[in-house]
C-alpha cells in the first residue's frame, strides 16, 4: 500500500498531496484491498455475517452490503445504519447481552432474521413482547461454553467469568421454559473471543457442540468469528483459508451436517487501512527520548485499552526514537513500538492495520474532533468521513 522512494506514495497518490488537501491525522482505506478481502470471504461455504461493530462507516458498509448483505449487529443504531444503506432487505442477527425492550420490540416488528438470546430473563421478555404484539421471530441460543480462546482477556468472551451467553447449566431450564412458550428457536450460537490465532479452542468448541446435539438438535449453528489478523508482531497467525478449512474438516469428521453461520469483522478491513499522523515534538530526556504525535488515544484507543501493537513506519530520516506518545492528558496515551525510527519534527508516521476497532472506537475526549476517513479508488481520493467541527461536539448540549 505504501511506497517510499524519493516520494511517499499510497496507491500511487502522493502523501504530500493528501497533507496539502487535508489535516492530519487521517484514516486511509484501500478500495481494491477491501474488494479482494470481501471476495475471499464470500468463497466460504458458510453463511458469512459482517460484524458491524468492527467498522460502521456508511460508505464502507455500502461496499460490504453489495457483496455480502448479511450483518451481525449489537445495537439499534447499527440496525438503523444497515437499513439506511440497504436497497433490499438484509439478513440481520442481533447479538448483545444487554438488548433493551425497545431494541427487542423494533427487531421483532421489523422481522429481522434472528435474535440471539443471552439470558433467561431476555428469553422471557421476548416471549412477553411476542405474545403482546402477536408477532414471531427466529431465535438462537448464545451459549457460554467456558472455553478459553487463548487471546487477550479483554476480548475473550467464552469463559464462565465473561458476561456473554447462557451457561450450560441453565440450558435445561431454557428448554423446559420453551416447552411452555413454544418460541421458534432455530439454533445454537457461540462466540468465544476475538483475535484467535490457534485452532485448539475451536476443537474444544466442536466437541461441546457434538454433546449438545445429543441433547437437542437445531437447524442452524453459529460458530461466531474471531479469526486473528496480522498486526505484524506475531508470526504464528493462522491463514484465513487454513482456519476455516480446519473447521470444515472438524465438522465433517464429527458428522455435523448443519447450516453454519460465521460472524467476521476484523478480517474485512483491518489490513485495508493505514492511519497517517505526524510528529509534533521531540523531547530529549536523561532516561529516554520520546516523540509526541498529533494522534491520540481519542483517535485510536486500542493500544491504551488492549495494550495492542500497531506497526509504525516512516521515511527514517532524523533522530533515533523508540517511544511514541499522543497529545491526550493521560499517561496511557502511548503507542507500543518494537523498533527505533529516525524522525524529526513534522515527520510523517504511518500506523498499519487500522481498519477495524480503531476509528469506530474513537471519541471526543479532551474535546478533540473526530478525524478524516478517506478511501483511495482508481488513483482518486474520496472523503468518506469529514473531520468534525466545534459545532459537532456541542450540538447535543441543552
Amino acid at each position: 500500500m505504501i511506497e517510499i522512494k524519493n516520494n511517499i506514495l499510497i496507491n500511487k497518490i502522493s502523501i504530500y498531496l493528501l497533507i496539502n488537501k487535508l489535516e492530519l491525522p487521517i484514516y486511509v482505506y484501500d478500495y481494491k484491498k477491501i474488494i479482494f478481502n470481501c471476495f475471499i470471504i464470500k468463497k466460504l461455504i458458510f453463511f458469512v455475517f459482517y460484524s458491524i461493530k468492527s467498522n460502521d462507516n456508511l460508505f464502507l458498509l455500502k461496499i460490504i452490503n453489495n457483496i455480502i448483505n448479511k450483518f451481525d449487529i449489537v445495537s439499534i443504531g447499527e440496525l438503523n445504519k444497515i437499513l439506511l444503506i440497504s436497497k433490499k432487505k438484509p439478513y440481520i442477527i442481533f447479538s448483545g447481552s444487554g438488548k433493551t425492550t425497545s431494541e427487542l420490540l423494533i427487531s421483532i416488528n421489523l422481522k429481522i432474521f434472528c435474535l440471539n438470546i443471552e439470558s433467561l430473563q431476555e428469553f422471557l421478555k421476548i416471549f412477553y413482547l411476542i405474545k403482546k404484539y402477536k408477532n414471531k421471530i427466529n431465535l438462537m441460543i448464545r451459549i457460554n461454553p467456558n472455553i478459553d480462546a487463548k487471546t487477550h482477556k479483554k476480548i475473550s468472551t467464552g469463559n464462565k467469568i465473561n458476561k456473554f451467553g447462557i451457561s450450560i447449566i441453565n440450558l435445561k431450564n431454557l428448554f423446559f421454559l420453551n416447552k411452555i412458550t413454544k418460541l421458534n428457536i432455530i439454533g445454537y450460537d457461540f462466540h468465544i473471543g476475538s483475535q484467535i490465532i490457534k485452532i485448539s479452542p475451536i476443537k474444544k468448541l466442536i466437541n461441546l457442540i457434538i454433546n449438545l446435539y445429543k441433547i437437542k438438535k437445531f437447524k442452524y449453528l453459529d460458530i461466531g468469528g474471531g479469526i486473528g489478523v496480522n498486526y505484524y508482531i506475531n508470526k504464528n497467525i493462522i491463514k484465513f483459508s487454513n482456519y476455516y478449512n480446519k473447521i470444515i474438516n472438524l465438522l465433517k469428521k464429527k458428522k455435523i451436517n448443519l447450516k453454519i453461520f460465521v460472524e467476521i469483522g476484523r478480517f474485512f478491513l483491518t489490513n485495508c487501512c493505514i492511519l497517517i499522523s505526524k510528529i509534533n515534538y521531540i523531547k530529549f530526556n536523561q532516561s529516554n527520548n520520546l516523540a509526541i504525535l498529533n494522534l491520540g488515544m481519542n483517535d485510536i484507543i486500542r493500544p491504551a485499552l488492549y495494550d495492542s501493537y500497531h506497526k509504525i513506519e516512516n521515511n527514517n530520516i532524523g533522530t533515533k526514537i523508540k517511544n511514541f506518545f499522543g497529545p491526550i492528558c493521560e499517561s496511557s496515551d502511548k503507542f507500543l513500538n518494537n523498533n527505533f525510527l529516525k524522525i524529526k519534527n513534522n515527520s510523517i508516521i504511518f500506523f498499519y492495520s487500522s481498519g477495524s476497532y480503531c476509528k469506530v472506537m474513537s471519541s471526543n475526549y479532551n474535546s478533540k474532533f473526530k478525524i478524516y476517513e478517506i478511501i483511495i479508488y482508481n488513483n482518486k481520493i474520496k472523503i468518506i468521513f469529514k473531520i468534525e467541527k466545534f459545532k459537532n461536539i456541542i450540538n447535543n448540549y441543552a
